[in-house]
């Protein structure tokens, strides 16, 4: 039987209301009565309590003296709720209220009697928050504060309280939020003590700074002038990071077989052997694809180097030689941080006998790393994956395929041999497992009834896995992949909390959580997912990309950028598409575009993946947005198709290179005319493709049909299948509001846009940062206009996730 789904299955970030009643235990019980009373009847009746409940993102519980109202949406709306009831409350001087607000984890639970509730640290805070004012006050968390400070409508209500002690010696920042009829500005009584002594403490350490600074000086001299006097002791002054004791990276197994070919087995057993040590919970195993980089290199002088870039504290290595009867393995345990070989062992089996040979290296290791190992881990590391030799190496070639992730080709011939190895073994539940994996990530391709016949094939497939092996996670992994592929993100994520807690070092696990969380529009959580994977995987050049992209769609340049200079550096040929992104982000960051000029002057180097049709598609955008129409018209000339994606995508850059330039409106309409074509084409073809309709609005905007081009870019919105191309949907139009003559919707859009997360991984002519609104020149219909300049003038806004 499945596991009940536990309290936690239901992690989310919430943004919490705590209020109650000031004096309210004083009262009689018919008063306590009457005015919970009116307190739900005003919190039930503000303008965002409705909107909230109406989008179905509030929980309301009731506390006896209160309540605590759970936002889903966004930080704004129980601030924004907060002051609607301050005001709603004006009118009833008899409920003296004090409210906290915090933001953070919160996860679905049921209470005695069976009903939904909410529980949580974000709730448990939110109280403490509460806990520490008089009547009237609201107060903030320093974690939402800092979500609202870059707003200029909320700045001056922000006053800084310092921090305070709340139940069980929690430290809490406290901000106090008020304003013109809602609030209290005065400090809490609870914290006027504590605010003197900060005041008096800041005046006593001016006074020490002048001081303090001396003796520092003094101190950096007298310290540089020893360590050039004593040169060993100035290399051993150099700060290196404590790498965990217990922590390991399985390096790539040396293949000493007569066959070459054999490859694929010393690359199983590596896998094997790092995947049994991974399902150890005291250990920290890093993935795969980490590791895979140190393929072939001589490793003499090295060790200590790896461990660092790892961040693990002991390296495996090994090599396999096969021969028709016999499996000779080496292996030995070296600590990386002084180079030393603390374990080896050379292993000598039969093929049959070889089976359990990853169950007895994992367990020896952990011997050696001192890590105890639970009953259930020592069963589980312990079982033989088949007793079928040649189940097991059909097992390895599908997976050396499945590791390669190179082409469908490929995918479809691991399935085949994972059901060739199931053939040879029905109760090889790893295979199962695996072969279901393949199924649900496969491509939809071929008709509907063969498109169910492959769904279906992988459910039974995992859930054969779990009923031949239940403790095995690997098969709740296969489950969670059918249940995110079929758009049920959350049973996904059920089956996901247990194969977490079954394989507690595998980064896949939090690579599709980060997934899921994406199509959810947990951008937060996504985050967290994708740098958990980091830690277990940390040259993993898929997930820093992703990571860098989920960055920039919150707008966050330096992280993107850091995210992204982590990827060049693991890179062996970086690819090209990095240095242009990277380029772009500076720009988004500064709003200048020296660094994409710098990048559009440099010629192709020739490296993997980067042409000369890549540097001029780079080009043609720099000319684009800098104005420079006429060599963006000599590029676009010059531009196969195929760069554009298709014929669709290039005639609609030539329409905007025409509509730029302006020129004689006959050949400008024909050119917008063509390319509608090609775009209707599309659309018949693909009919929820949300991208041809947001070209199509933008080609009716331009040819003037301004009901049509509305109509088109609200068709947009509908078939965007998440909640990021939504808001790429929506900032399309914003562009056909602002060149229909719809200004004050397009700058309302845009004022919100600028706030939500954004699909900002290419180039756009769209995008809603503020570097694009300054420079480009779809948006000119929108710069004699006040509110838009006052856009411009103004910092960034923080976008709200």
């Amino acid at each position: 039987m499945p596991p009940t789904p536990s309290s936690d299955l239901k992690f989310e970030i919430g943004h919490v209301l705590f209020m109650d009643i000031v004096g309210y235990s004083k009262l009689v019980i018919d008063q306590q009565a009457e005015l919970t009373r009116k307190l739900n009847a005003i919190a039930r009746n503000v303008p965002q309590f409705q909107i909230a409940e109406a989008e179905g993102t509030l929980v309301r519980l009731p506390t006896g003296d209160g309540m605590a109202l759970v936002f889903r949406s966004s930080p704004e709306a129980p601030v924004q709720c907060a002051i609607e009831i301050a005001e709603a409350l004006r009118s009833h001087p008899e409920i003296k209220m004090r409210m906290g607000i915090h933001s953070g984890p919160v996860n679905e639970t049921a209470d005695v009697n069976d009903r939904a509730n909410i529980a949580g640290a974000g709730i448990n805070i939110a109280q403490r928050v509460m806990d520490c004012g008089d009547a009237g006050h609201i107060l903030l968390s320093k974690r939402v504060a800092d979500d609202l400070e870059n707003y200029a409508r909320w700045q001056p209500h922000l006053q800084d309280l310092g921090d305070a002690e709340v139940k069980h010696g929690v430290q809490v920042r406290l901000i106090n939020f008020c304003g013109d009829g809602f609030g209290n500005p005065n400090v809490p009584a609870k914290l006027r003590e504590t605010v003197r002594r900060s005041r008096a403490r800041a005046k006593r350490t001016r006074t020490l700074q002048i001081v303090a600074g001396l003796i520092i000086c003094t101190a950096l001299v007298g310290g540089a002038w020893w360590l050039l006097s004593h040169p060993a002791a100035k290399s051993q002054s150099a700060l290196v990071p404590t790498l965990p004791e217990k922590s390991i990276a399985v390096l790539p197994f040396e293949n000493l077989s007569a066959d070459k070919d054999d490859a694929f087995f010393a690359e199983g057993i590596q896998d094997d052997v790092l995947t049994s040590l991974g399902k150890i919970k005291e250990l920290t195993v890093i993935a795969r694809a980490s590791v895979m980089a140190y393929r072939g290199v001589a490793l003499a002088g090295k060790v200590r180097q790896i461990g660092q870039t790892l961040g693990v504290s002991h390296v495996l290595e090994g090599s396999v030689r096969r021969s028709p009867t016999l499996v000779v393995i080496n292996v030995q345990l070296v600590d990386t941080r002084t180079e030393r070989q603390v374990w080896s062992q050379r292993y000598e089996r039969g093929l049959s006998d070889m089976l359990s040979l990853q169950g007895e290296v994992a367990v020896e290791i952990a011997r050696e790393l001192q890590a105890t190992l639970t009953p259930s881990e020592k069963s589980v590391v312990a079982t033989k994956p088949t007793e079928n030799p040649e189940a097991y190496l059909l097992y390895l070639r599908a997976r050396e395929l499945d590791l390669q992730f190179r082409f469908y080709a490929d995918y479809e011939t691991a399935a085949k041999l994972y059901q060739q190895a199931i053939d040879l073994d029905p109760t090889f539940a790893l295979a199962h497992a695996r072969l279901s994996i393949r199924l649900s990530s496969a491509e939809d391709e071929g008709d509907a009834t063969s498109i169910a016949n492959r769904k279906a094939k992988a459910l039974a497939e995992a859930e054969e896995a779990v009923r031949l092996r239940p403790e095995m996670g690997e098969g709740r992994l296969a489950l969670a992949v059918y249940y995110w592929q079929t758009d049920d993100p959350d049973r996904a994520l059920v089956e996901l909390a247990q194969a977490e807690k079954l394989l507690p070092n595998s980064a896949e696990v939090w690579q599709i959580r980060a997934s899921i969380y994406r199509r959810q529009n947990k951008i937060r959580e996504r985050i967290a997912a994708l740098q958990r994977a980091e830690t277990l995987d940390p040259r993993d050049s898929n997930g820093l990309l992703t990571l860098a992209r989920t960055f920039r769609s919150v707008r966050n340049w330096p992280e993107a950028i850091q995210a992204r200079n982590r990827l060049l550096a693991i890179l062996p040929t970086p690819e090209c598409g990095a240095k242009y992104a990277n380029a772009l982000d500076e720009f988004r960051l500064t709003g200048k575009v020296d660094s994409l000029r710098k990048v559009a002057a440099e010629p192709p180097t020739g490296r993997e993946g980067e042409t000369p049709q890549d540097c001029m598609l780079f080009q043609y955008h720099f000319a684009m947005l800098t104005r420079d129409f006429a060599t963006a018209e000599r590029l676009l000339r010059e531009l196969p198709a195929k760069v554009f994606e298709d014929e669709q995508a290039k005639a609609m850059q030539e329409a905007l290179l025409a509509v730029a330039r302006g020129g004689d409106p006959g050949s400008v309409e024909r050119t917008l005319i063509t390319a509608r074509q090609e775009i209707e084409k599309r659309i018949a073809a693909s009919p929820n493709d949300f991208g041809s309709y947001i070209n199509l609005g933008l080609i009716d905007a331009f040819l003037g049909k301004k009901n049509e081009a509305i109509r088109e870019g609200q068709r947009a919105i509908e078939v965007a299948s998440d909640p990021l191309e939504k808001n790429d949907a929506s900032a399309a139009l914003a562009l056909i509001y602002a060149r229909t003559g719809e200004s004050d919707r397009a700058i309302e859009l845009i004022e919100h846009l600028l706030t939500v997360p954004a699909d900002l991984f290419v180039v756009t002519n769209y995008d809603i940062t503020l570097a694009e609104l300054k420079w480009r020149w779809e948006w000119d219909p929108l710069r004699k206009d006040p509110r838009f300049q006052k856009i411009l003038a103004e910092p960034e806004p923080k976008t709200v996730y």
